[in-house]
């Protein structure tokens, strides 16, 4: 075999060689997937007395001086309901929806029942909930942490 044979040759292997460790390099970077861990409780559970807390920290600072108004009284409860919701989201409850009920009326001289009706899991899943009067209106929330897989 020729010298300049034997040159084009062994920069062949070498280039290759080059590509394949680029080439492993890339596979390096891949993205890492990983196996289900088949866990059934979540890391932090739903917790009833710092979700009660800040319902009540919440809807104190919101509602204290207002007054009743048909007219703004929807806007309110959704505000009211976007900043429950955000603040409990903060928490981080993994695996848990967070479902959020707000309920604003004018008090007079009545009195007023909420039912809620869900299946439940009584092993995983939990509420909280709220009632607030002042001298224009009432206000009755619940928070509701449902379990999911």
């Amino acid at each position: 075999m020729s010298q300049e044979y034997r040159r084009r040759i062994s920069s062949r292997k070498i280039s290759v060689l080059i590509n394949n460790r680029r080439g492993s390099n890339k596979q390096k970077m891949q993205v890492r997937t990983y196996q289900p861990t088949y866990r059934l409780n979540s890391r932090k559970r739903f917790n009833i007395e710092d979700v009660e807390k800040t319902l009540q920290n919440i809807v104190k600072s919101e509602l204290e001086e207002v007054e009743y108004s048909d007219k703004t009284a929807a806007e309110l409860c959704l505000s009211l309901t976007e900043n429950i919701r955000s603040a409990i989201k903060e928490e981080n409850y993994d695996r848990y929806r967070i479902i959020v009920a707000v309920s604003i009326g004018q008090r007079r001289q009545q009195s007023v029942h909420v039912f809620h009706s869900f299946l439940w899991d009584h092993e995983r899943d939990g509420y909280a909930s709220y009632n607030f009067e002042n001298c224009h209106l009432f206000a009755n929330v619940v928070v509701y942490g449902i379990y999911f897989d």
